[in-house]
């Protein structure tokens, strides 16, 4: 049976099931989420908690999508430069 966690965001406690996550891995979203959360909240102290929390998730959302884009971008990269590396050895292997 999976573990419950119990996790800090924003001073608020919270259990979740762990599943196949790792406690510490788990902590340590919780900490990036809360992270994401106070930042938000330094940028206004009147701002209702689901409107944070919204904000929040768009900020998390972009880190992913430009990461998703990085990581395309440099398998793309490495296929083409794999091609090269291909090429030169097929055309040394002729030679010989």
């Amino acid at each position: 049976m999976a573990e419950d966690i119990e996790v800090t965001i924003l001073g608020q406690r919270f259990r979740i099931a762990a599943g196949e996550a790792s406690p510490a891995y788990l902590q340590q979203l919780a900490g990036y989420v809360d992270e994401r959360l106070r930042a938000v909240a330094s940028t206004s102290k009147a701002m209702p908690l689901n409107r944070m929390a919204i904000l929040a998730a768009l900020n998390i959302a972009d880190d992913l999508f430009k990461l998703r884009q990085h990581y395309e971008h440099t398998a793309r990269l490495l296929d083409a430069k794999a091609e090269q590396l291909i090429a030169l050895v097929q055309a040394q292997l002729a030679e010989a």
